[in-house]
């Protein structure tokens, strides 16, 4: 089987600054699949699944138009800073920071966050959320050591994402290829493999706090309606079929678990 090539940051780029406004026109400054019916129920739903606090400094990751961290900002007293390769994005996240009122707790910029060190000081943040963003990543193994330099001690990496589907049946494995290459391709993403991203974040150090399915029950409605007005249809010949599941995972910082084997015991 031939590798599949990956999306890059400049074609994750391109896509956002051309689609962008698909979206807004059936996301409610969204842009994300695995939501319950109301946008609202999802974005309270990751106040308390993420475990947001009064007065934490945050990172959002591949923030879209900053629909999240505007809600984040609007109902606790956080700071955010986002973070977009889309310099359409931005235009439009700087606008509704501005009509919320927001802006002097939510910042955006056009950055990748494959240099989170080049972009923010060491222990800037006391989580960094990558909300059905790191998929886009071209190595998700880099973004997450990178993570864990510009995290505080004791901060945390949230990560919400769906992750390709596994088994020995030959036949099962041709359909997770066939269905998420087109999700890949319409979506410019890089589908993720849940063992390579726990590996990356417990080599580096992380502790692993949950693991776990969202806790809501996934409303379609959005997705459909935008794959349809937009021609796209990512299942193919297998409509039935599902390659991926969606997954919640939290990691915490602690130094306790960063293991460096080059030091010297006494």
């Amino acid at each position: 089987m031939t590798a599949r090539t990956r999306v890059s940051a400049a074609d994750v780029e391109r896509y956002y600054d051309e689609w962008t406004q698909r979206y807004l026109e059936v996301g409610e400054n969204l842009i994300e699949a695995c939501r319950p019916a109301r946008t609202e129920d999802l974005l309270s739903y990751y106040v308390t699944s993420i475990g947001l606090r009064p007065g934490q400094h945050l990172l959002d990751a591949g923030c879209g138009v900053c629909g999240p961290a505007v809600f984040f900002a609007t109902h606790l007293p956080v700071t955010i800073e986002a973070l977009t390769v889309s310099q359409v994005q931005v235009e439009v996240a700087r606008q509704l920071i501005a009509e919320a009122g927001v802006a002097d707790r939510v910042s955006v910029r056009k950055g990748n966050y494959d240099d989170l060190p080049s972009l923010y000081p060491p222990a800037s943040f006391d989580g960094v959320m990558f909300l059905e963003a790191l998929g886009h990543a071209e190595r998700p193994d880099h973004v997450i050591r990178n993570v864990w330099t510009v995290l505080k001690p004791g901060g945390f990496l949230y990560i919400k994402d769906f992750f390709a589907r596994e088994t020995d049946d030959p036949d099962g494995r041709r359909k997770v290829s066939a269905v998420t290459t087109n999700i890949d391709q319409s979506y410019a993403y890089n589908t993720l493999d849940l063992h390579q991203v726990l590996r990356a974040a417990r080599k580096v150090g992380f502790r692993i706090d949950v693991i776990k399915p969202p806790g809501f029950e996934i409303d379609i409605r959005v997705r459909a309606q935008f794959e349809e007005r937009n021609g796209i249809n990512i299942f193919g010949g297998f409509p039935e079929f599902n390659p991926t599941d969606w997954l919640e995972l939290k990691f915490i910082k602690d130094e306790r678990y960063n293991v460096n084997f080059s030091a010297r015991l006494d």
